[in-house]
């Protein structure tokens, strides 16, 4: 008799938040986890019959539980108080910040890495062109005293110096960054801090820093890509970014969306105010100043340069932005015009570690 009250609450209970889950109002976003949510699903016969109508709709209700964050914080406090665990599902708080388990290492995407670097070059580059890459390390690079594992950052540069051939310069900058450089619920740099990252990758570039002086405004909350995924009462970001007349006046051509944008747009995004730098994540950026005569510049990049590259273009007069991620390396030579630029490969170590995900 007893089991049987049991197994009617339950019962109960799972009804009652079924019932529940249908009367409140569907979200559209999640902030916290920043992304789309899924929304009830049409239904068609095709779709049921494929079994993708059912899928969805089990996204659906997943997506729109009643009270969902609410217990994923009750998951996470249950894993770091009462386990003891010292993560998360790969995520852990130390300092204030919050990380991601660095990636174990991956010799098959790496070598990925070096072989489209090497293709890219052979494919399109002159000895004409000055070649340069960076690799920006993940802010894990910079906890001490920690019990969680480190990626093999040093391995990784002594691995790309070896492969990569003699007409590849490499920058480091490893030495330039510290914890402080980071956003605490994201994985990116913040623009405030890199100001003389960006100076010292020109001047590597033997090139002439130009820099005049800016205002700094305000972007808030900025709820990081690691703040969703900690699940706990954290505080969010404030992102600052570095502007003054000339790059108000500054526009880029977007070649996906062909159009001309500004460098920054506050209001870019209702999910990632990280988009806010040059649009986001965009396929192919062309910049030209017309308050710079000299220089041009093409940097092969991933989502970090969307915020140091604003701190280039008064430096420069032409330039081009371009994000494997989304756009087929068997594209750029019906797109963009290699002659007497600059190269600059600027890639994260997560990026490189999983360098598949480049076209």
């Amino acid at each position: 008799m007893k089991d049987n009250f049991i197994v009617g609450e339950f019962i109960l209970l799972i009804f009652g938040f079924f019932i529940f889950s249908i009367l409140l109002p569907d979200e559209e976003i999640s902030l916290s986890e920043r992304r789309k949510l899924a929304q009830f699903p049409n239904f068609s016969v095709d779709a049921v019959m494929k079994g993708n109508y059912f899928n969805d709709l089990d996204q659906y209700f997943s997506d729109q539980f009643p009270y969902r964050d609410t217990f994923r914080r009750i998951k996470a406090y249950t894993q770091f108080s009462l386990f003891q665990k010292l993560d998360n599902e790969g995520i852990f708080i130390q300092d204030g910040s919050v990380f991601s388990l660095s990636s174990t290492w991956n010799q098959k995407e790496i070598d990925h890495f070096i072989g489209k670097l090497t293709e890219i070059k052979e494919r399109y580059l002159t000895k004409q062109q000055n070649i340069y890459y960076s690799v920006i390390p993940d802010k894990n690079a910079y906890l001490e005293n920690t019990l969680y594992p480190k990626f093999e950052y040093s391995r990784l540069v002594t691995e790309l110096n070896h492969q990569l051939d003699v007409d590849f310069h490499y920058i480091d900058l490893f030495s330039k960054l510290s914890l402080e450089d980071y956003y605490r619920t994201d994985i990116h740099w913040r623009q405030e801090k890199i100001v003389d990252i960006a100076s010292y990758l020109v001047k590597e570039m033997n090139h002439y820093y130009v820099s005049r002086e800016k205002e700094k405004k305000n972007y808030s909350p900025f709820y990081g890509s690691l703040y969703g995924q900690a699940a706990l009462p954290i505080s969010p970001d404030t992102i600052t970014y570095l502007t003054n007349d000339i790059l108000e006046s500054i526009q880029v051509w977007n070649f996906e969306d062909q159009k001309m944008e500004s460098v920054y747009q506050p209001n870019s995004s209702d999910i990632d105010s990280y988009d806010l730098f040059l649009s986001g994540p965009t396929p192919l950026l062309e910049i030209e100043n017309p308050n710079q005569t000299e220089g041009e510049l093409i940097i092969f990049r991933d989502s970090f340069a969307s915020s140091l590259t604003p701190l280039l273009i008064e430096s420069y007069h032409h330039i081009t932005l371009i994000d494997l991620r989304y756009i087929s390396t068997d594209l750029l030579e019906n797109l963009v015009d290699f002659t007497n630029q600059d190269i600059l490969f600027l890639y994260s170590v997560p990026v490189i570690n999983q360098s598949s995900i480049l076209k």
